[in-house]
C-alpha cells in the first residue's frame, strides 16, 4: 500500500462524503451525517481509511467549523492538513460564470468540471440535497450561471412555520401519475406542492439551456434526494452519486 494514497471529501450541508483514489477512480465511497455530531462523522471518517493518507482534497461548504474540524481530524490521523479547492476565474476545462468567482459554491465548482470532463461538452448539473442547485456549462467549457431553491424539506418546513393548521410534513413522496399529483390530503398537498414547483423549475431552466445550445446537454444529477427528483422531472438525467467525489479526483490526479 502506497504511504501516499490520497483522499477526496466533500463537506455537504448536512453529509461528510469521502472515498480514497486509485487514479481517477473512488475506492470504498462512504458518507455520514454531520447535523448531530460533526465529530462522530469525522471519526467514521478516519475509522474507515488506512493510515498511509498522505493528502486530503475537500470542498467544503458547511462552514468554517466543519472546515477547522476536518484540519483537526486529518492532522491527528495522518499529519496531513487538508488542499480545500476553491472556485476560480477558470481550471480544468471550465471557465466560471460568476462575476465575483469565488462565490460559486465550491461544490458546485467541481461537480461542473467532473460534468463536462465526463461529457466531453455541454452539461448541467443538478444536486438535489438540503437547497436544490442547477448550473450548467457549454461546449467550450463556459459555466452559463445556476439556481439555487430551497429543497423540499425546506419549503415544507417554512410552511409550517408560517401558517397555521399545516402541521409537520415528513418524506419526500414519489412521483405521482396523472390527477394523483393533486394530494388527497394536506400533507400530500404540501409534499406534492414543493417537488413539484421544483422540478418545475428545473424542467423549465433545462429548457432554456438547450434551446439557447441548440442542443440537449447531459444532464447529471446528484445529492441525496438525486432519484426522487429524477421521476419528478420530464428531463431525462444520468445519476451520479458521488459527483463532487468525482471532480475532487480530477482535479487531485490534475495538480
Amino acid at each position: 500500500m502506497s504511504p501516499r494514497e490520497t483522499l477526496v471529501v466533500d463537506i455537504g450541508n448536512s453529509r461528510i462524503k469521502w472515498a480514497r483514489l486509485s487514479g481517477r477512480e473512488l475506492l470504498e465511497p462512504g458518507g455520514a451525517s454531520h447535523g448531530e455530531s460533526p465529530a462522530a462523522a469525522l471519526q467514521s471518517m478516519v475509522e474507515a481509511q488506512p493510515k498511509g493518507i498522505g493528502r486530503l482534497v475537500a470542498t467544503n461548504v458547511g462552514g468554517e467549523a466543519l472546515g477547522r474540524a476536518l484540519t483537526e481530524a486529518a492532522m491527528d490521523a495522518w499529519g496531513t492538513a487538508p488542499e480545500f479547492v476553491t472556485p476560480v476565474s477558470a481550471g480544468h476545462g471550465v471557465r466560471n460564470g460568476y462575476s465575483s468567482p469565488s462565490r460559486l459554491g465550491a461544490d458546485r465548482w467541481v461537480a461542473l468540471i467532473a460534468a463536462y470532463q465526463t461529457a466531453g461538452g455541454a452539461a448541467s448539473v443538478i444536486d438535489a440535497g438540503t437547497t436544490v442547485t442547477l448550473d450548467a456549462v457549454d461546449a467550450e467549457g463556459q459555466h452559463l450561471g445556476g439556481l439555487i431553491m430551497a429543497g423540499p424539506k425546506i419549503v415544507c418546513a417554512a410552511l409550517d412555520r408560517e401558517t397555521s393548521g399545516i402541521g409537520e410534513v415528513g418524506g419526500t413522496p414519489r412521483a405521482p401519475t396523472g390527477l394523483d399529483v393533486l394530494g388527497a390530503s394536506t400533507e400530500e398537498a404540501v409534499r406534492n406542492g414543493a417537488m413539484l414547483s421544483i422540478a418545475s423549475a428545473l424542467d423549465r431552466a433545462l429548457a432554456a439551456i438547450a434551446a439557447k445550445l441548440r442542443e440537449q446537454p447531459v444532464v447529471y444529477i446528484t445529492g441525496g434526494d438525486a432519484r426522487v427528483f429524477s421521476a419528478w422531472l420530464e428531463t431525462e438525467t444520468q445519476y451520479r452519486a458521488n459527483l463532487v467525489l468525482e471532480g475532487l479526483a480530477y482535479i487531485a490526479t490534475e495538480s
